[in-house]
């Protein structure tokens, strides 16, 4: 069975999600490292605030010594510490080991040095107190990152509560409007679908959305049908009038064919004049068929047992076919079709497998909700490598065959003007052709 591919509303709408989710992961990345790159520039210049601060506040004793800071803010001292040259603390907090062991590992910087260590950013620089001319101090100060780390984490959190917000809605809306913009379509198809063949006149009818591309499709549809319209009723008169054309000469051949056999009493003449007779006959049938579906006979209402068009089928058949054929009815249904059309769509079916079986021909019944299929099965040597569909072709038949290769493509036409379909289910022994029929 052949998988059924996405529609095209849930392709639509899958793509709408999945861009508009792209599209806020990227926004969200982006505001990310917009917010990374101003944090890091924040941080950084409140560290060169500080050292600024520091460095205007230190001073020198007569010795050398340095002396306190005369800071007045105390947030500056908790994260400040001053060296001097030998890494010896001059002043600073009582900071945490890991906190004092990072500070201290800046103490004998020569350079403006900055680092990060566990969410805290440092910056020591060399400092010349009191306007002396070499560094006499290193002063380390540093700066939590936890804070910055709360704010970009409440922001991502929000951004991707947004995302998914600004994606269902997306989708939403996206399925919404396409729903909408495709109903008339899907309205469309159904009422083709339920068109048949001889349902010519039925057409799109024009409704507000004329104008816009819909309407233009239904335009474009009706146009389209009438073109169809034209040529299935040139075939079916086609059809009918070679079928009244062939109706003459065919009487005339079956009636000097039983005048032969009325006047002649040889027996090989009479064999061969009796099989002209029946030959006739099918031709008739098969003409028959071809008027019915030229008129478009299978008028919608009518129905038929499957059981019955089985009968029909089998009782032009001897008495030798009829004891090589199994029948199982296993489903008591009705099918919307005239009994006439439906045994001539059976009938090549059962004529088939009858001349190619080996001993056994069975015919099966099974329904569902809307159709019935008649399956016949022959347990002769199977079509190995056969086309399931150019057995159907007209003219195709094989090498051991007598008619003309019209059975099986009368089957399937005579089906599907039925709203059926004639297909070949296993080529293989047994072989398998079905037809299946709708049910009323």
């Amino acid at each position: 069975m052949r998988s059924r591919s996405p529609s095209l509303r849930r392709r639509i709408v899958w793509s709408t999600a999945i861009v508009t989710a792209i599209a806020m992961a990227a926004v969200t990345g982006t505001v990310v490292l917009i917010l990374s790159a101003l944090t890091r520039n924040s941080v950084d210049s409140a560290l060169d605030d500080r050292i600024a601060l520091v460095t205007s506040a230190v001073e020198t004793g007569p010795d050398g010594s340095i002396r306190p800071l005369r800071i007045p803010d105390d947030s500056v001292d908790e994260s400040t510490w001053i060296f001097d040259t030998n890494g010896k603390q001059l002043q600073g907090p009582d900071a945490g080991r890991r906190v004092q062991a990072a500070a201290e590992s800046l103490s004998r910087v020569t350079r403006r040095t900055n680092t990060e260590r566990r969410e805290r950013v440092y910056l020591a620089e060399p400092i010349a107190a009191s306007g002396s001319g070499a560094p006499n101090a290193v002063v380390v100060v540093s700066e939590s990152l936890e804070p910055y780390e709360s704010t970009r984490t409440q922001v991502v959190a929000l951004f991707g509560v947004l995302g998914l917000v600004v994606t269902a809605g997306s989708t939403a809306i996206a399925a919404w409007t396409v729903r909408r913009a495709l109903a008339p379509v899907e309205s469309m198809a159904a009422r083709a679908e339920e068109w048949s063949e001889h349902d010519l006149e039925s057409r799109f009818t024009a409704d507000a959305r004329g104008s816009d591309e819909i309407g233009a499709l239904g335009h474009t549809l009706n146009h389209l049908l009438d073109r169809v319209t034209g040529a299935l009723r040139n075939e079916q008169r086609l059809t009918a009038e070679l079928a009244h054309e062939l109706r003459t000469p065919l009487t005339a051949i079956r009636g000097e064919a039983e005048l032969g056999l009325i006047t002649t009493d040889d027996e090989s003449a009479k064999r061969r004049l009796t099989e002209v007779v029946d030959l006739v006959e099918r031709m008739n049938s098969t003409i028959t068929t071809l008027l019915a579906v030229a008129r478009g006979d299978a008028e919608r209402g009518t129905s038929s047992r499957p059981e019955a068009i089985i009968a029909s089928v089998l009782a032009d058949h001897t008495a030798d076919d009829l004891a090589r054929c199994r029948v199982h009815v296993t489903e008591d249904v009705d099918v919307a079709a005239p009994l006439t059309l439906a045994a001539r769509a059976l009938a090549p079916l059962v004529d088939n497998a009858l001349s190619h079986a080996t001993s056994v021909v069975t015919i099966t019944t099974t329904a569902d909700d809307r159709t019935v299929e008649i399956a016949v099965s022959d347990d002769g040597p199977g079509l190995q490598d056969a086309d399931t569909e150019a057995i159907f072709d007209a003219g195709r038949r094989s090498s051991t065959s007598l008619g003309a290769g019209l059975g099986l493509s009368l089957s399937r036409r005579v089906a599907r003007t039925l709203g059926g379909d004639a297909t070949l289910t296993s080529g293989r022994s047994p072989t398998t052709f079905t037809i299946t029929l709708p049910r009323p």
